[in-house]
């Protein structure tokens, strides 16, 4: 194999070395290079003059599409001479592309979980604030405009949601996303009805209360401006419902939802469905 003489030529040897599914990109630059395989990229950087004993650099790029991009505790890297590539793609071959797997496996799922998500909460937050969603390119990201502002979240792998970014126009706004972005953030912990209750009337907004009634078996929740024409949250046949007290079989069941949730979340749905009904009414 010829002496490579720039950094192209040399990461073009590599690919022939490591297989078919390898490729040499140019970065228009007769030092740098990039090395392309199955679901990796690598930088390749050498010197000039470029000579037969050169030293070049061989290191994984991050994934760009990873919620982890910037994760630090693995960088695969290979030293070498650019007119020996042997070396270098036995390294890359044996021991840089074996742990980069198992760094992007683990990546890959941990994205998917963040996907999951803030595409399980992203559009509750949108129903109760009136707002819209929108993804980025970024996995785990979403951003939520409403009247009165917007506000960018983020979910992590265990599933918390966080806000690094809140405009607030208006101090009703502010009450309501804060509400929200608090129902993702609790621990697990086991709740009543009537607590469940109280939550959702917290999100509905002013005007809004829930009563327990007696044993705790059911809550209602009302607007001081409509007394009588109210909702129920109770349970039959293990799953939270609600329904609208002036409406024939109205009953909505919350299936998507257990006892396992947070306070706040359960809360969060509760509101969802009463919601639903008063933009139906």
């Amino acid at each position: 194999m010829p002496v490579a003489r720039y950094a192209l030529q040399y990461a073009a040897q590599l690919a022939a070395l490591l297989g078919p599914q390898w490729r040499a990109a140019s970065a228009d630059s007769s030092t740098f290079a990039v090395l392309e395989g199955p679901d990796v990229e690598f930088d390749v950087r050498t010197t000039a003059p470029v000579r037969a004993h050169t030293a070049v650099t061989v290191s994984t790029r991050p994934r760009g599409d990873l919620v982890w991009s910037r994760r630090s505790d693995y960088r695969g890297e290979a030293s070498g001479v650019i007119g020996d590539p042997g070396p270098v793609a036995d390294e890359i071959r044996s021991h840089i592309m074996p742990a980069w797997q198992d760094l992007v496996t683990e990546l890959e799922a941990r994205t998917a979980r963040t996907q999951a998500a803030i595409r399980h909460f992203a559009p509750l937050a949108a129903e109760i604030t009136g707002a819209t969603v929108s993804y980025g390119s970024r996995p785990g990201v979403a951003d939520i405009r409403w009247k009165g502002g917007h506000a960018v979240l983020w979910a992590s792998d265990e599933g918390l949601i966080s806000s690094p970014s809140i405009e607030i126009t208006r101090a009703r706004g502010a009450d309501t996303v804060f509400a929200v972005l608090h129902s993702a953030a609790g621990t697990a912990r086991r709740c009543s009805i009537g607590d469940i209750g109280e939550a959702a009337a917290r999100l509905l907004g002013d005007g809004w209360s829930a009563t327990s009634s007696p044993w705790g078996v059911a809550s209602q929740i009302e607007h001081l401006d409509t007394p009588g024409a109210g909702y129920t949250l109770a349970v039959a046949e293990g799953h939270l419902y609600v329904s609208a007290d002036l409406v024939d079989e109205s009953r909505t069941y919350l299936n998507d939802v257990s006892d396992a949730d947070d306070l706040e979340v359960l809360g969060a749905c509760v509101c969802a469905v009463v919601r639903r009904f008063l933009n139906d009414s």
